[in-house]
């Protein structure tokens, strides 16, 4: 396996742990820091049916797979998962910093059609159990946040622009505004995503996060600038209020690891999306 390297030996260690059922690999919190009833995993591209620049596992309908092989996977994650397909919800990911709210009437958004998602966000709350939270990936980096006191579960897609609008904390203002969850009770986990090692980037990018967050995110490699985009959404939680203690993140580096996780970067071209799913169990 690939790790994300250097400027992250600071933070927190990696905190997932493998699992395959059925053939169907993901990640999923380690036991030591979840709950009985939460349900908080990071998909694999291991165990699915779709051929070509997506084998195998391929989650996302946007990327140009046939939609019911997708569905074929999406249904392989949800049994590996002990869920139900028909409960997922879903958001556009138009890489901004809104967040909505769901609640009963959103079973099922975006589950069987990219057209039904929750449209204009990259990022959802709820307090409703069996509802699981899915957000769609290959090197953005995915957050799940949880409150088990006040049974709230929150998620964010994060890429570079969504980074910059600080999704993850406007998950965490929904998660306090609209639940009352104490931000020192609420955990969030960052997950896996393209690491500094991989993750060049142009000047005016770097300018971008130069601005805010000094040079702590960024590092040069052979005269080129690369980029800590976990660190960055590390930090804005910090900002934000989260306790150190209560933020996980994980080192697994997309880019790095071919054959277990796609990389829209790596690939330089169509590839799949990995899903991170999160809830609350009945």
């Amino acid at each position: 396996m690939g790790f994300i390297g250097d400027r992250i030996r600071d933070l927190p260690t990696d905190v997932l742990t493998y699992r395959g059922i059925d053939g169907v690999g993901f990640f999923e919190l380690d036991a030591a820091l979840s709950a009985p009833n939460l349900v908080c995993a990071f998909s694999t591209r291991v165990g699915g049916v779709s051929q070509g620049p997506f084998a195998s596992l391929n989650l996302g309908m946007h990327v140009g797979d046939d939609s019911q092989t997708v569905l074929i996977n999406r249904q392989r994650l949800s049994h590996a998962l002990g869920i139900s397909l028909d409960e997922w919800v879903t958001a556009e990911q138009v890489h901004g910093g809104a967040v909505a709210v769901v609640t009963d009437s959103h079973r099922g958004r975006g589950a069987f059609s990219k057209e039904l998602a929750v449209p204009g966000v990259d990022g959802l709350v709820t307090n409703t159990p069996g509802t699981w939270l899915v957000c769609f990936y290959a090197d953005c980096v995915p957050m799940v946040f949880w409150d088990i006191a006040k049974g709230v579960v929150g998620i964010a897609h994060a890429g570079w622009r969504g980074a910059l609008t600080n999704i993850g904390g406007a998950v965490v203002r929904a998660m306090q505004e609209r639940f009352g969850s104490p931000v020192g009770e609420i955990r969030a986990l960052i997950g896996p995503a393209i690491g500094p090692c991989c993750y060049e980037v142009g000047e005016d990018v770097g300018e971008k996060f130069r601005s805010l967050f000094g040079n702590d995110v960024l590092t040069q490699r052979g005269g080129r600038m690369h980029l800590h985009l976990p660190k960055a959404n590390y930090q804005y939680l910090l900002d934000g209020g989260l306790l150190a203690r209560n933020i996980y993140i994980s080192r697994l580096c997309t880019a790095c690891n071919r054959d277990m996780f796609y990389s829209y970067r790596r690939d330089k071209g169509p590839t799949g999306r990995m899903a991170a799913v999160v809830g609350l169990r009945e």
